[in-house]
């Protein structure tokens, strides 16, 4: 049994600590509020930055194109697909029929097909 305890992994003391609620923090160790410490400093902040974040998006031009319709939208993507080269080419290896024949090998029934009797 000691042998066993000994070649117990790392996390083992750990567990067995938490297990027996050892290692928490007291009641009287938790650190106590900064009576000059004010939650709303940093929403005031946070919504500062916002502001200038939605004016900078407002501004950009680009983001003026979503209010201006959908042809406009389609236009900057037909601006974007004519910067990439011409599309693969179809693959031309197989016929229709190639296609078919191969899907038909593949078609094999069912056991329960097998054993329904008209």
């Amino acid at each position: 049994m000691r042998t066993a305890i000994n070649d117990a992994p790392e996390w083992y003391d750990a567990r067995r600590t938490e297990i027996r609620g050892e290692g928490y923090p007291e009641i009287i160790d938790i650190p106590t509020i900064d009576a000059n410490w004010k939650p709303d400093a940093a929403l005031a902040a946070s919504g500062d930055s916002m502001a200038i974040l939605q004016d900078a998006f407002d501004n950009d031009p680009r983001a003026r194109i979503s209010l201006t319709g959908a042809e406009d939208i389609l236009a900057v993507a037909a601006e974007i697909r004519g910067t990439f080269g011409p599309p693969l080419p179809e693959a031309g290896f197989l016929t229709e029929t190639e296609i078919a024949a191969i899907r038909e090998s593949f078609n094999v029934p069912r056991v329960t097909e097998g054993l329904m009797t008209p």
